[in-house]
C-alpha cells in the first residue's frame, strides 16, 4: 500500500483493515499463526500502529470476536420479520431461511469464524455462538407461535422446542453452505424446508 493511501485512511478504516488481515490469517492458518509482527507485515505497516489500535494480540482477537458477533446478530435481526404478520407462515419461514443462507454464502469470512472450527479459537467465540442462538430464539419464537396458530397446527406443537429445533437445523444448513456451497446452495435447502413444512400434519390451532 502506498504511503499516500496509508495517510488517507481513517482510524476506523485502519482498524477494519487490520481486522480483515487477522481474519484472513486466522482462516488460512489458524489463530496460532497470528502475531503482531505478522499482522503488521501483512498489512504493510509498523507494529506500533497495531499496538495503538488494539493494545496487544489478545485485544485484537477480542475485537475480531466482537466484530463477528455484531455482524452475525445484525444479519439475523434483519431477516426475522416483525410482528404482526399477515402472510403464509410457511412461506415467511422459508424466505427467512433462504435469505439467511444467501447472506452466509455472501459473507463467508464472518460465518466461517462464527460457525466452523478453527484451530486455536479463543474461548470468547463460544460466547458469541451462545448469544447469537439466544437472540435468534427470542426473535423467532413469537413468529413461530403465531405461525403454528395461523397455519392451523400441528395441534399442541411446543413452540419453544420447535424454535430450538429450527435454529439447530438452520445452523447445520449454514455449515453446509460454507463447507460445500456447490452441493448445498441456499435454494436447495430452502426448497427442502418448504417441502418438509408442507408435509407436517396440520390440525386444530394451538390454544
Amino acid at each position: 500500500m502506498a504511503a499516500s493511501q496509508v495517510k488517507r485512511m481513517t482510524a476506523e478504516q485502519r482498524r477494519e483493515q487490520l481486522l480483515d488481515v487477522l481474519t484472513t490469517l486466522v482462516l488460512e492458518e489458524g489463530y496460532g499463526a497470528a502475531s503482531i509482527d505478522r499482522i503488521a507485515r501483512d498489512a504493510g505497516i509498523a507494529r506500533t500502529v497495531v499496538y495503538a489500535h488494539f493494545g496487544n494480540l489478545e485485544g485484537m482477537q477480542r475485537a475480531l470476536v466482537d466484530r463477528t458477533e455484531h455482524r452475525a446478530l445484525r444479519t439475523i435481526r434483519s431477516i426475522v420479520p416483525d410482528m404482526p404478520l399477515g402472510e403464509d407462515p410457511d412461506a415467511i419461514l422459508v424466505d427467512a431461511l433462504r435469505d439467511l443462507l444467501t447472506r452466509v454464502r455472501d459473507d463467508r469470512d464472518t460465518w466461517r469464524l462464527a460457525l466452523l472450527p478453527i484451530e486455536g479459537a479463543p474461548a470468547e467465540l463460544r460466547g458469541v455462538i451462545g448469544r447469537a442462538k439466544k437472540a435468534v430464539s427470542d426473535l423467532l419464537e413469537p413468529v413461530i407461535t403465531w405461525g403454528i396458530g395461523a397455519r392451523g397446527g400441528p395441534t399442541n406443537l411446543d413452540a419453544e422446542l420447535f424454535t430450538r429445533t429450527l435454529i439447530t437445523l438452520a445452523e447445520d444448513a449454514a455449515r453446509l453452505v460454507l463447507s460445500d456451497p456447490d452441493r448445498f446452495p441456499p435454494d436447495r435447502i430452502a426448497d427442502f424446508t418448504a417441502t418438509l413444512l408442507a408435509n407436517v400434519r396440520r390440525g386444530d390451532a394451538v390454544p
